[in-house]
């Protein structure tokens, strides 16, 4: 009876020495949005962080890795066969392509004492701008014209139309853009602005506008240069 006693303790004694906790994301390490075209808004998702262990985990540190990431976890202290609701927000670039953020997680896991999680989305806008959404105005002069273009292609699968075009400010810069341009799916359209600064120094200005399109409400095109001085 002593015999099978003790055999007992030293059995849970080896358990509980080798007791781990071991961290586990739901889906694995990635979540991906997929091809996303609004990015006014912030992502959200809820992703489950478990615990496969026979130990507590114990989340010490989570560092997003960027200020366009969030991710507060509802609990840091996970019990074995439990789990953790992390709620992330992640806020995309504008700029057109794949983009992904890192979440470190330092834990009590011996197998996994840092460890990352990924979240993904590609952002594929109704309008796309060639060769920049974008318009750099280096070297201009007073008393000068200065002419520059971007094509305009839409990206979206479906026709729409260009509505209320401004140009700011509307005594400097002249765009071709006209009330009610119909660009249809797939179409190109070469957009020309001319600027003619008043003053020397640093410039910006820009030309927007709004769309028929649900998810491309405004347009805003942003313009910077330097006027250096006058033409000769």
């Amino acid at each position: 009876m002593n015999r099978a006693l003790s055999f007992l303790c030293i059995l849970f004694s080896v358990n509980i020495l080798f007791a781990a906790p071991r961290i586990r994301f739901e889906n694995g390490d990635t979540y991906d949005w997929g091809k996303v075209r609004n990015v006014d808004e912030p992502l959200k998702a809820k992703i489950k962080i478990f615990n496969d262990g026979d130990d507590t985990l114990k989340i010490l540190y989570v560092k997003p890795g960027c200020g366009c990431t969030a991710a507060p976890l509802d609990k840091y202290n996970i019990e074995p066969n439990g789990y953790a609701t992390m709620d992330v927000t992640l806020m995309v670039p504008r700029s057109p392509g794949i983009h992904t953020k890192s979440i470190s997680f330092e834990t009590n896991d011996p197998t996994k004492p840092e460890t990352y999680y990924y979240l993904r989305a590609e952002f594929v806008p109704p309008l796309k701008f060639f060769p920049d959404s974008k318009i750099m105005a280096s070297n201009l002069f007073i008393g000068d014209t200065a002419t520059y273009k971007l094509i305009l292609k839409n990206t979206s699968g479906e026709d729409f139309k260009i509505k209320e075009p401004q140009t700011d400010p509307p005594d400097v810069i002249f765009s071709n853009l006209k009330p009610d341009i119909l660009l249809k799916a797939d179409e190109d359209f070469t957009l020309e602005v001319k600027v003619a600064p008043n003053n020397i120094g640093n410039f910006s200005g820009k030309i927007k506008f709004k769309t028929t399109h649900p998810e491309l409400p405004r347009v805003e095109i942003p313009i910077f240069g330097i006027v250096v001085g006058f033409k000769k």
